[in-house]
């Protein structure tokens, strides 16, 4: 009956704002031939009884006044509001203190998100959103779901000691004091080509312990973790939580105005609360944190790639809990994540760690190119571009802007996967301990990378990713995983740790998001020969090395802007500004201004005649520096 009423209801109002009676409705809902708000990812995964919608600009109340927790203040849209029994009417990103001036800027205040009666299908809430005038996009919030993952068998038992199971293999100093059994679970860090009694492949790994040789972590660095919630007093990951000193835990105050209240180690936007969850179930946000900051040298457990030296040094994890429900397409709408990306980049993190996103081919590339109007694609694009800034738009953490890692998916597909197949973020495929494409892994042209991800279909004991995890009394626990879930916190340790080592003791600043993104991909290992047939060339640029990547960005460094007169010339060792000068290809925006030659790495410039040009450099793989010219 309840259903039935509401039915007649909306059907009286679609008839109420178009001035059209119900018999002469269209079949199509009244989209076809009639302008209106873009709509976005219109999709039968949409989560039910939640939607999101950006406003037009001079629609936008100027403050809280005239709305209510459910309502708009916007006569047209209340009246749907109203139709479809909303619960919750809200910006989508709220009042955010020293950072409102630039969410305004970048329009973010124009988002809203409505929670509403899950009987009414979101079709029909979408239809009738398109009605109103002031409506600009409307958003379906796709479920999140987690780049899925397998359990190992049990590990215990007697795992032998790596160090009696060395080959001629890799041989690199282990700078801890973890067992030799972790180090032999965690051959994804370094392989030997010996894994207890399995034989594995010499350096299928993130090559992380020759980088521990340069640095360990750093504090300053905060990760977050876009997942379900990370157990924060982890016996291994609690000295490594970010933890927000500027809010006071439990008093139920936004402390910090920052707009979330008692947001101490993150938020749980799952429930709109400070409090983070975690359970034997629910452990993916776990496991993925000890990958990339588990305490080292604590005697305790596993290793994190930027987990520090035991000395309080670690990278810090903070932890956005956004889904609900491990391997399946169940629980909260997209609403979550996309609040969670703004978050992190207002509240200090500058890398972000995402194993979620929808099923290979679930998304259509034509859809999600419509995802520029996405809130989601704002989201990340304000992460990567105000990630570590203050208000004023000045470096204050370690460093300029972001970077966005994203799972490729476990469909076992070359189908686009979004969100990991946007050019904005890298997207990272997954590879076993023998270097073969993992079984499950996502590839294509679209894959940025590839980083260890485990494989357990090759052994149940050895194949995984092993981190930590959570026991089902609660408490803490380890156990090893495979998963592309499970690659792309590799290649954010990584990330983590270079900034670590850039950053350094001594603060050093001017390392921005995209040399970081220029650094990680041209400091890859080209493998192609571990990818037979269909994999070949669709695994990305090469796999993750994280020494290689600590070497390469502490020598990214733009070239100056250079001026000289006309009849002058000067030269440019480019050795200073690229790892590697023996493929650079060059460009001149205007030759008439600029005359360039390049030989040896060495730039020549002449001076041709008074104006500005632009010269673009590029090493071959993805290092792209520009050059400011002024000829006088």
């Amino acid at each position: 009956m309840r259903r039935f009423a509401r039915a007649v209801l909306l059907s009286g109002l679609y008839a109420f704002i178009t001035g059209c009676s119900e018999a002469d409705l269209p079949d199509d809902g009244g989209q076809e031939g009639r302008s209106g708000p873009v709509i976005v990812n219109s999709s039968s995964m949409a989560a039910p009884g939640e939607i999101i919608l950006k406003l037009k600009t001079d629609a936008v109340p100027a403050s809280k006044s005239g709305m209510s927790a459910d309502r708009s203040g916007i006569d047209q849209i209340d009246n749907v509001l109203g139709a479809i029994g909303t619960v919750r009417f809200e910006r989508l990103f709220p009042e955010c203190g020293r950072f409102e001036e630039r969410t305004r800027a970048e329009g973010l205040h124009r988002w809203y998100i409505a929670e509403y009666d899950p009987e009414v299908p979101v079709a029909q809430v979408a239809d009738l959103l398109s009605l109103c005038k002031d409506v600009e996009v409307i958003e379906y919030s796709l479920h999140p779901k987690l780049c899925g993952y397998s359990r190992s068998g049990s590990v215990s038992g007697n795992i032998p000691d790596v160090s009696a199971s060395v080959s001629s293999g890799r041989t690199i100093p282990f700078p801890f004091n973890e067992s030799g059994r972790t180090r032999t679970l965690q051959w994804h860090y370094n392989n030997t080509g010996t894994i207890g009694p399995v034989s594995s492949l010499v350096g299928a790994d993130a090559d992380v312990y020759a980088a521990w040789q340069l640095c360990k972590g750093n504090p300053d660095v905060i990760v977050a973790v876009i997942d379900e919630g990370v157990k924060y007093d982890h016996e291994d990951l609690a000295d490594n939580m970010w933890v927000n000193g500027d809010e006071i835990p439990g008093n139920g105050i936004d402390d910090d105005g920052n707009g979330y209240v008692d947001d101490i180690y993150g938020y749980n936007f799952i429930e709109n609360s400070g409090t983070i969850t975690s359970s034997a179930e629910h452990m993916h946000g776990t496991h993925v944190a000890g990958t990339i900051a588990a305490v080292n040298n604590n005697g305790t457990g596993v290793n994190g790639i930027a987990g520090g030296s035991g000395n309080n040094d670690g990278v810090r994890i903070m932890s956005l809990q956004c889904i609900s429900d491990s391997g399946s397409s169940s629980g909260s709408g997209l609403g979550g994540p996309v609040r969670a990306m703004k978050y992190a980049a207002d509240n200090g993190a500058v890398i972000c760690q995402n194993s979620w996103g929808y099923t290979a081919g679930a998304v259509e590339e034509l859809e999600w190119k419509r995802g520029s109007y996405s809130a989601l694609s704002e989201a990340m694009r304000y992460f990567i571009k105000y990630a570590g800034m203050d208000e004023n738009g000045n470096q204050e953490g370690p460093m300029a802007g972001g970077i966005i890692l994203f799972a490729a998916g476990n469909d076992g597909s070359d189908e686009l996967a979004y969100p990991a197949a946007d050019p904005a973020v890298v997207s990272v495929a997954s590879f076993s301990y023998l270097g073969t494409p993992a079984s499950y892994t996502n590839y294509g042209t679209w894959v940025s990378m590839a980083a260890p991800g485990g494989d357990l279909t090759l052994n149940t004991v050895y194949g995984g990713v092993y981190s930590t995890s959570v026991a089902e009394d609660g408490s803490s626990y380890y156990e090893s995983l495979q998963g592309t879930s499970m690659a792309c916190p590799h290649v954010s340790g990584a990330c983590a740790l270079a900034v670590s080592y850039y950053y350094g003791a001594d603060k050093r600043k001017g390392l921005t998001g995209e040399d970081l993104r220029q650094a990680l991909l041209s400091s890859t290992r080209h493998v192609d020969n571990w990818y037979p047939g269909s994999y070949s060339g669709q695994m990305g640029v090469g796999v993750l090395d994280t020494y290689n990547l600590l070497l390469t960005v502490t020598g990214m460094k733009q070239v100056p802007p250079q001026h000289l007169s006309a009849g002058q010339t000067l030269t440019l060792d480019l050795g200073e500004y690229f790892p590697s000068v023996q493929v650079l290809v060059y460009t001149v925006s205007d030759p008439d201004i600029a005359g360039v030659s390049l030989e040896a790495g060495v730039m020549t410039i002449e001076g041709k005649r008074p104006g500005t040009a632009v010269i673009t450099v590029t090493d071959g793989t993805a290092i792209r520096r520009t050059i400011d010219v002024t000829v006088e």
